[in-house]
């Protein structure tokens, strides 16, 4: 029988750990997951698996340490924001924007 603790404190490590990395904020707590979302990049490397979080940070929110190779841009979306999240992609580019729609929609009141 797997040690759900265990797993649970190592996959919270590894979150902390990826927030920071990509953000430079510090994780202070996980408030929800809302899902494993499966999909393949264009990249070659294979099909991959993301969990997707609602989570609280430490850190300046106005200033994230974003990798820019990465990243071309960062914004904070809200209700009203969503149909931005469309701008310029295929409809089978719209993960991003189904995720937060998603979110905004089931749990309005942690918003």
């Amino acid at each position: 029988m797997p040690d759900t603790a265990g797993q649970t404190r190592l996959c919270g490590h590894d979150l902390a750990r990826e927030v920071e990395e990509e953000t430079g904020w510090r994780l202070r707590r996980v408030r929800r997951l809302f899902g494993i979302t499966t999909w393949t990049g264009d990249d070659g490397a294979g099909t991959r698996h993301e969990a997707d979080y609602l989570v609280e940070v430490d850190g300046d929110l106005r200033r994230p340490a974003l990798e820019w190779a990465k990243h071309t841009a960062y914004d904070w979306f809200g209700p009203g924001d969503l149909p931005r999240l469309k701008e310029n992609r295929a409809p089978g580019e719209y993960l991003i924007h189904d995720l937060i729609a998603k979110a905004l929609r089931d749990h309005p009141a942690e918003f």
